[in-house]
Protein backbone atom coordinates (compact mmCIF):
# COMPACT_ATOMS: atom_id res chain seq x y z
CA UNK A 1 0.00 0.00 0.00
CA UNK A 2 1.18 3.34 -0.85
CA UNK A 3 1.75 5.64 1.75
CA UNK A 4 0.02 9.42 1.84
CA UNK A 5 0.56 12.13 3.68
CA UNK A 6 -1.30 15.22 4.57
CA UNK A 7 0.12 18.71 5.01
CA UNK A 8 -0.47 20.19 8.17
CA UNK A 9 -0.56 23.27 6.93
CA UNK A 10 -2.86 23.35 4.29
CA UNK A 11 -4.63 19.99 4.58
CA UNK A 12 -3.52 18.95 0.57
CA UNK A 13 -3.40 15.18 0.40
CA UNK A 14 -0.34 13.29 -1.71
CA UNK A 15 1.78 10.01 -1.96
CA UNK A 16 4.99 12.68 -2.22
CA UNK A 17 5.91 14.14 1.19
CA UNK A 18 8.54 16.03 -0.40
CA UNK A 19 5.72 18.29 -2.31
CA UNK A 20 4.33 19.10 0.84
CA UNK A 21 6.00 22.03 3.41
CA UNK A 22 4.72 20.21 6.60
CA UNK A 23 4.09 16.56 6.11
CA UNK A 24 2.73 14.22 7.93
CA UNK A 25 1.44 10.71 7.00
CA UNK A 26 -1.94 9.16 7.11
CA UNK A 27 -3.23 5.76 6.84
CA UNK A 28 -6.03 6.15 4.01
CA UNK A 29 -8.61 8.91 2.71
CA UNK A 30 -10.84 8.19 5.43
CA UNK A 31 -8.73 9.99 7.46
CA UNK A 32 -8.84 13.14 5.21
CA UNK A 33 -11.40 12.79 3.07
CA UNK A 34 -14.67 14.69 4.39
CA UNK A 35 -12.95 17.09 6.47
CA UNK A 36 -12.68 20.13 5.44
CA UNK A 37 -9.26 21.51 6.11
CA UNK A 38 -10.89 25.36 5.58
CA UNK A 39 -7.10 26.87 5.42
CA UNK A 40 -5.91 28.60 2.28
CA UNK A 41 -3.37 25.99 -0.04
CA UNK A 42 0.29 26.51 0.29
CA UNK A 43 1.81 28.82 -2.19
CA UNK A 44 4.67 25.13 -2.95
CA UNK A 45 1.42 22.95 -3.64
CA UNK A 46 -0.86 25.36 -5.64
CA UNK A 47 0.49 24.96 -9.63
CA UNK A 48 0.76 21.07 -8.79
CA UNK A 49 -2.94 20.56 -7.68
CA UNK A 50 -5.19 19.06 -10.58
CA UNK A 51 -8.13 17.44 -8.57
CA UNK A 52 -10.92 18.25 -5.70
CA UNK A 53 -13.18 16.49 -3.65
CA UNK A 54 -16.96 17.66 -4.35
CA UNK A 55 -17.40 16.54 -0.96
CA UNK A 56 -15.61 18.42 1.47
CA UNK A 57 -13.30 20.51 -0.64
CA UNK A 58 -10.05 19.32 -0.03
CA UNK A 59 -7.63 19.52 -2.72
CA UNK A 60 -5.08 16.33 -4.16
CA UNK A 61 -2.65 15.69 -6.82
CA UNK A 62 -4.69 12.50 -7.58
CA UNK A 63 -8.31 11.63 -8.13
CA UNK A 64 -7.87 8.55 -6.08
CA UNK A 65 -7.10 10.31 -3.20
CA UNK A 66 -10.30 11.79 -2.65
CA UNK A 67 -13.64 10.39 -2.37
CA UNK A 68 -15.59 12.03 -4.81
CA UNK A 69 -13.12 13.60 -6.97
CA UNK A 70 -13.52 16.16 -9.71
CA UNK A 71 -10.73 17.90 -12.13
CA UNK A 72 -10.05 21.96 -11.25
CA UNK A 73 -7.54 22.41 -14.18
CA UNK A 74 -5.35 20.40 -16.38
CA UNK A 75 -1.92 19.94 -16.21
Amino acid sequence: MTKLYECSNCGVVTEDKQHLCQPKEVKGKEDYCGTNPDRDICDTMHESLTFECRNCGRAAESKDLLCDPHKIKTK
